[in-house]
């Protein structure tokens, strides 16, 4: 079965309570894994692929200020105060593949594989087209992803790690409590 691009799902967080659903001012959002790879031959022919891992890195270049969304007031500060210390970088995003299109969850409970992690979140400029106030931002891990389910309703997320897996400490809560998200993907 052929998944719908939108039962993959992104959040963003500061604080683990507040999810921001990521993706309703654009119609194309991928989180880039930049793969590490070399590929060579040696002097028998044989060619010889070492892949040394990943660069992942998201680019929300078409986020649009919504002051009700719960990441509004931190990236603008950190754009606005041209803020980079780690207190005021530091945000959690989960990944989700959904079984459904992630807007299904305004009626029913959806369900599916999910990826948190610790990351950086770098804003990119101010302003932008007359579309509206442009606040565009990257994001790069920082360590700590953790595998689990996800459950969302009315498009907020509830993460489980997996069980008997390691949690990091950043990460150590067994499950996020539900929360209001205040951004809707459309």
């Amino acid at each position: 079965m052929k998944l719908p691009r939108a039962a993959y799902a992104i959040w963003l967080s500061f604080d683990k309570t507040e999810w921001t659903l990521i993706g309703k001012d654009t119609d194309s959002l991928t989180y880039e894994l930049n793969p590490d790879v070399e590929t060579s031959k040696n002097v028998l022919g044989e060619t010889i692929v070492n892949h040394s891992g990943y660069q992942p890195e998201l680019a929300v270049d078409t986020y649009y200020a919504r002051t009700e969304d719960a990441i509004y007031e931190k990236i603008l500060n950190m754009a606005m105060n041209r803020k980079f210390d780690e207190d005021s970088t530091a945000a959690y995003l989960l990944e989700a593949v959904l079984d459904e299109e992630v807007r299904d969850s305004d009626t029913k409970t959806l369900t599916g594989k999910g990826w948190m992690e610790n990351v950086v979140v770098v804003p990119q400029s101010t302003g932008g087209e007359l579309a509206g106030f442009g606040l565009p931002f990257n994001v790069s891990p920082n360590g700590g992803r953790v595998e689990g389910t996800v459950s969302v309703t009315e498009r907020v997320p509830t993460f489980t790690p997996a069980a008997g897996g390691e949690t990091p400490a950043a990460l150590s809560e067994q499950k996020l409590a539900k929360t209001s998200s205040k951004s809707n993907l459309s």
